[in-house]
């Protein structure tokens, strides 16, 4: 019978989600015992090549590489990255832990345990592009807003946060009033991808997903889905 213990999903008996918070200690130690508990085939985690080598390599921007982002037309990337980690904070949950501690955990674990990992979400460049083309002069207005409020008046515990999935929805709720196209290309397009890839790599034996908590419910609303419908989707959300 498939279990739902707070973020620990079982979807049948060879796939596991496990959702988590990209700075949480908690989530860290979490990532851990449930490799050791849940023996996966395979690890599928929440991220691209890209951020994979960003969390391996954590170096910040110099001012050669910021001058060429600009010249390249990316600034608006950085712009919005900026704004999401602006709210980020604002939601209560930089703990000092660095963001996506427990995924880069689930890579090392995997490499020494010799399990194959699965990165399996769309690349941040194109994710990024989509969300700024998506967004009206309203909604870049409000992310620069974001970007130099020092509001914190909205925090949250983090403990609370990860057991509260109606605590995470509200926080999804709040990323769409500051910016609601740019809201679903973050999230529900990436719901749809993150899916989509798990239903590809299907077959390989026992897989535990690791994935944002906030992604758990759009997820597992895109498996109830047919196979076919949720891969052929790929290829047009990765453009």
């Amino acid at each position: 019978m498939p279990k739902d213990t707070k973020n620990i999903i079982d979807i049948d008996e060879n796939l596991r989600l496990l959702g988590t918070a990209h700075v949480s200690t908690t989530s860290v130690n979490l990532v851990k015992n449930q490799i050791i508990e849940y023996k996966p085939d395979v690890i599928a985690v929440e991220l691209c090549e890209s951020r994979l080598a960003s969390l391996k390599k954590p170096e910040g921007i110099d001012n050669e590489e910021l001058l060429k982002i600009i010249s390249d037309g990316k600034s608006a990337m950085i712009i919005l990255q900026s704004a999401l980690s602006v709210q980020q904070r604002k939601m209560g949950i930089d703990s000092g832990e660095k963001p996506g501690a427990e995924l880069l955990a689930a890579i090392n674990i995997a490499e020494e345990l010799d399990v194959p990992i699965e990165l399996i979400d769309r690349d941040v460049v194109i994710t990024l592009r989509r969300a700024w083309h998506k967004m009206g002069l309203r909604e870049k207005m409000r992310v620069f807003e974001a970007l130099l409020s020092e509001d914190d008046d909205d925090e949250f515990d983090l403990e609370e946060l990860l057991e509260d999935s109606d605590l995470l929805s509200n926080m999804m709720e709040d990323v769409y009033k500051i910016a609601p196209n740019a809201g679903h290309v973050l999230i529900n397009e990436r719901d749809e991808f993150l899916s989509g890839r798990i239903q590809q790599i299907r077959g390989k034996g026992k897989i535990l997903a690791i994935v944002g908590a906030g992604h758990l419910t759009g997820i597992q609303e895109n498996l109830k889905k047919p196979t076919m419908e949720s891969t052929s989707k790929l290829s047009k959300l990765n453009e």
